[in-house]
């Protein structure tokens, strides 16, 4: 993502073999849920609070949950020359890289957290949802008929470039 936050559609061109050139694209994109991470630090501080004495070994499970939900509440998306990368977290790690040859089409809906069963990492029905924000995701048509849905910004850029990757193959 560029300076201010939208997502950016990069070309560069390279020395090809034999005095040809050869094109790169890359489009990079993401979403981040700011509320997210506050509202789980301030949910686990009003617990250890209300139940300290109380708590034992259910404290790890209370310090490990603000880990979980920053993970989960920013993704990025790198749709480039091999395929398309789903990174999770600050570090874009967990991931995810789907290639080419097992993407069918790509599209943009406009996917709502209710519909999906609300924030996160959501599976359902052969579609894998990771919705961190309301607003458009990238969807993935898979060959093996599943889907993976991407909330993120301009992912109709991406679901261009995707497709024009697939047609030129």
């Amino acid at each position: 993502m560029n300076e201010l936050g939208d997502s950016a559609a990069i070309g560069q061109r390279g020395g090809g073999i034999a005095g040809r050139s050869s094109g790169r694209t890359a489009w990079i994109s993401g979403a981040r849920n700011w509320w997210l991470p506050g509202f789980s630090l301030v949910l686990v501080a009003v617990l250890i609070v209300w139940r300290w004495k109380s708590v034992g070994p259910g404290i790890l499970a209370l310090l490990i949950l603000p880990g979980i939900v920053v993970t989960l509440s920013s993704v990025r998306v790198i749709a480039g020359q091999a395929g398309v990368r789903v990174g999770l977290g600050r570090w874009g790690w967990p991931a995810k890289v789907v290639d080419y040859a097992d993407i069918a089409s790509a599209a943009v809906e406009q996917i709502s957290p209710a519909s999906v069963g609300g924030w996160g990492y959501r599976v359902k029905r052969g579609t894998t949802v990771i919705m961190v924000s309301g607003r458009e995701c990238l969807v993935l048509d898979l060959r093996n008929g599943k889907r993976l849905a991407v909330s993120c910004r301009d992912a109709g850029t991406g679901a261009a470039l995707v497709n024009s990757s697939l047609a030129h193959g």
